[in-house]
């Protein structure tokens, strides 16, 4: 194995996550969107800092005209993550439109609205509870991370054997 493991391809993504329950597919939405939230605000403090060292005269003139190259090094590298991390959410989406169901979650773009009035609640899973208790509302069950790389790991096996390890 590499000392350097490289992230599954697009390909490898939409395969392994066929066969996975729809909440799973939510569920990891939900997760990269969180993480793609946490590298868009590393790149805005990184690139903060990079900033105020252009700004710093106490500085030499070269090192402020190039900022920090480590900090605007990695904001480029946490760029080609998060299109990609978005881009699983693309194929997230796609596979649950290929199941018939509609996307609702996970999706940044979208309003999550939880709206309470005579009605019911409705929450951002799309369910609604006619009462507007919040512990009536239905969660359904989910795979822990554990679980669901087991999955992923034995569906990848079954694929192919040409790369060692999995990285979502």
């Amino acid at each position: 194995m590499s000392s350097e493991a490289q992230p599954i391809s697009a390909s490898q993504f939409a395969e392994a996550i066929e066969d996975l329950p729809i909440e799973n597919l939510y569920s990891k939405a939900f997760e990269i969107n969180n993480s793609v939230a946490h590298l868009q605000q590393s790149n805005k403090l990184l690139q903060e800092y990079s900033d105020s060292i252009k700004n710093d005269t106490s500085l030499a003139s070269d090192t402020r005209a190039n900022g920090d190259k480590d900090c605007l090094d990695a904001i480029k590298e946490n760029e080609v993550v998060i299109e990609r991390q978005l881009g699983r959410v693309v194929l997230l989406k796609t596979e649950v439109e290929r199941r018939g169901g509609r996307w609702h979650e996970a999706d940044p773009s979208a309003k999550q609205d939880t709206t309470n009035d005579n009605e019911g609640t409705t929450t951002g899973t799309g369910q609604t509870s006619t009462n507007g208790d919040a512990a009536s509302i239905h969660h359904p069950p989910r795979l822990s991370d554990d679980e669901l790389r087991r999955q992923l790991e034995a569906r990848m096996a079954e694929g192919s054997d040409e790369e060692e390890g999995m990285h979502l």
